[in-house]
Formats: C-alpha cells, structure tokens, sequence
C-alpha cells in the first residue's frame, strides 16, 4: 500500500523534539560573616583605695632611727598601718595615714601613735611597677612616761613602692619619716602591707 509506506517514511523523518535543558540551579547566597563580637569595656577606677601594712616604727632621741638594730636612747616598735588615698590625677594623689604601735621591741613604749595627711606624686617604672614619693603634715603621739613622751607636729615624708599583683590589688613597701624637726625625737617607719584600689 503507497500510502502506509510514506506514511511510515514519513514517521522516519519526523524530527524528534529536543528535550528542553534543564533550568540553571541559582547559586547560593553567600552569608555574611558575622559581625565581630566588641570586648567588654573595662570598668573604669574611681581612683580611691584603701590599705593596710604590718609596720617597724622608731623613736631616737638624739639621732637618725635605725629600724634594723638596737641603739642607746632608742625605742622600736611592731606596729600597723591604715591607709584611705584617692588618686585625682595620673601622676598626683593625696593619702590619710596611721600608724599605731602595738608591740615593744626595745624599750617597752608602746603606744605610739601618728597620724598625716600627704600628697602622693608618682611615676609608673613598668605596667605594674609605680614609684611614689609621700609629702606632708603629721602628728605623733607617745604617751608612755619616760623620754619619748609627748606630742608633735611637722613636715613629714617618704617613698615607695607599689606593684600590682592581680587586677585591683597590690603589694606595697615605703619608708617614711614620721616627723621632720629639730626639735623633737627621730622618727621613722617601715611598712609592708597590700592595697585595694575601688
């Protein structure tokens, strides 16, 4: 049959349809990096700080203390001292001290008692390292009979030495002259104590 043979030639030659290419796959979004977690900001001093200090006080009549040994016309103490300080600038603070005998080494007068008011220049050496010079006024106090009785006022200074042991604490150690006159006894004191900074 001529017809079913060209229809089968024609079915031959009928051009298949192409499939259709898939459709493209969209990228993905890139993410965003994550915005950067700030640091807390630290807490920021309110400049005052208190103390305390096992301190070696000395009175000699007619001449310099020696803290270390026992001389003629000298007494020598275990004591302890208080300190309450406000630094108001980097480099400059003020202090109240006292210091109060609580034990004789020598010659058994044992209720010495000082009190004074200082400004407080100081220079940092290192990060943790700071070097004070204490300058004042202060009064002194033995009240036991015998030759180093009695009341006295006058200059009053000392340096030192504060290193910083763990975020708001520190170690210090000064030496200090209690009363600066010629006109009354020698006067000193060595202090070790630690410090707490608000």
């Amino acid at each position: 049959n001529d017809d079913y043979v060209q229809a089968e030639a024609a079915a031959e030659v009928k051009e298949v349809e192409p499939t259709p290419d898939p459709a493209p796959v969209a990228d993905p979004a890139p993410v965003a990096d994550s915005a950067p977690v700030a640091a807390p900001a630290p807490v920021a001093k309110s400049g005052f700080y208190v103390g305390g200090a096992i301190s070696r006080v000395g009175t000699r009549l007619n001449d310099r203390v020696d803290l270390t040994s026992d001389e003629a016309d000298q007494d020598r103490q275990y004591g302890i001292t208080g300190i309450l300080g406000y630094d108001f600038m980097d480099y400059l603070g003020a202090e109240l001290r006292g210091t109060m005998g609580l034990r004789a080494v020598d010659d058994g007068n044992k209720k010495f008692k000082q009190v004074g008011a200082y400004l407080k220049p100081n220079i940092d050496l290192m990060d943790t390292l700071n070097l004070y010079g204490l300058v004042g006024y202060s009064k002194t106090n033995m009240s036991d009979a015998g030759a180093f009785t009695g009341s006295n006022t006058g200059l009053s200074y000392g340096a030192g030495l504060d290193y910083d042991v763990a975020g708001d604490i520190s170690v210090f150690a000064d030496m200090v002259n209690y009363l600066k006159d010629e006109d009354t006894n020698s006067q000193w004191g060595a202090s070790l104590g630690l410090k707490y900074n608000f």
